[in-house]
């Protein structure tokens, strides 16, 4: 299946962010890195609310919702890999130690 340009242009740029999270997480192993990311998209996503809603206060409910929706299925997607990927590694390792 291939994906369309304007969600591999979405990938692109998370990569970069991820990449940069992964540089700054070898430096720092406290978990600082990650609360600082989502620090960050809460503060970008919120900007971004201030320039879609000239009159955020009017619409700060649905903005918020519109915000957590989406972070909610991308969360729960990407959970999902990962459960995929410690299912097969979890595989993997059961068949080694049988071996």
């Amino acid at each position: 299946m291939t994906t369309p340009p304007e969600i591999q242009a979405v990938y692109e740029v998370a990569d970069k962010f991820i990449e940069l999270a992964n540089e700054l997480t070898n430096k720092d192993k406290t978990g600082t890195v990650g609360t600082a990311l989502r620090y960050a998209a809460a503060r970008y996503n919120s900007f971004e609310a201030n320039v879609n809603y000239p009159n955020l206060a009017a619409h700060k409910d649905e903005a918020l919702k519109l915000l957590l929706d989406d972070f909610k299925l991308m969360l729960e997607e990407n959970l999902t890999d990962y459960v995929q990927i410690q299912g097969q590694q979890n595989h993997i390792e059961i068949k080694d130690l049988s071996q």
